[in-house]
């Protein structure tokens, strides 16, 4: 059934190993295929050509690979998974097709693998804020970012700003309380974590085993015992 969007990707894009941009991609396939145009069927359609990618991601192919994630995206937007595996390919398993899977290490080990790193990590953000036209009030959007931010990127403050919009998004999820005072405390911004996480404490339910209530108390009593000793110690 997508065999003919097989072809005329590869037609489109060759067989290049790199897309050079994801715009390019939207402008290629994004505009013929409408709502009006698939009805009904943009749900059906949308998983067809999803299961399809999985066979241009087992064989590494970075020109379909992008093209089907980038398309799947233009036909159904609404599922958050899309975005969010299609954010994981490109983060995380693109550099280590472009290194091999005997050289990973020197996604962290080397500069030239680390740009590498960044370099697709940098393209993941780029493809995710295409998201928000569709989830920008998406928890789980501003958690992926961070993560980028902090693990692949090194900043720990661009990812702490989206870990706190994630808590201010609706429906925040629990962990994203605990992730971001946790950020603040890396920071050595031990007093406003304390504060954030006194306050979210108040709001947690006793009987929710998600909400890991006797873990956040935990924390706080460590982090007073912590700025009481810095007091203690400066007097």
């Amino acid at each position: 059934m997508v065999s003919p969007l097989d072809r005329s990707i590869s037609e489109a894009l060759g067989q290049r190993a790199e897309v050079e941009s994801l715009r390019q991609l939207d402008s290629q396939f994004g505009q013929g295929l409408t709502v009006a145009v698939l009805g009904g069927y943009r749900s059906v359609t949308a998983n067809l050509v999803w299961l399809s990618k999985n066979r241009n991601w087992e064989k590494r192919d970075f020109a379909g690979t992008f093209a089907k994630i980038g398309l799947v995206t233009s036909i159904d937007p609404r599922p958050q998974i899309f975005w969010l595996n299609g954010t994981r390919i490109i983060a995380n398993d693109m550099p280590a097709w472009v290194v091999g899977d005997r050289n990973t290490n020197q996604l962290a080990s080397s500069e030239v693998g680390r740009e590498i790193a960044r370099q697709y990590a940098r393209r993941a953000l780029a493809f995710l804020e295409k998201s928000r036209t569709h989830h920008s009030d998406n928890p789980e959007i501003y958690l992926e970012e961070a993560m980028i931010y902090w693990l692949k990127l090194g900043n720990l403050e661009q990812a702490a700003e989206r870990v706190l919009r994630a808590t201010q998004a609706t429906n925040p999820p629990y962990h994203a309380f605990r992730i971001y005072g946790e950020m603040l405390t890396r920071m050595g911004r031990n007093s406003e974590a304390l504060d954030f996480l006194e306050r979210h404490y108040e709001t947690l339910p006793d009987d929710s085993v998600e909400a890991m209530k006797n873990v956040v108390g935990e924390r706080i009593r460590s982090l007073r015992r912590g700025l009481k000793a810095a007091r203690d110690d400066d007097a």
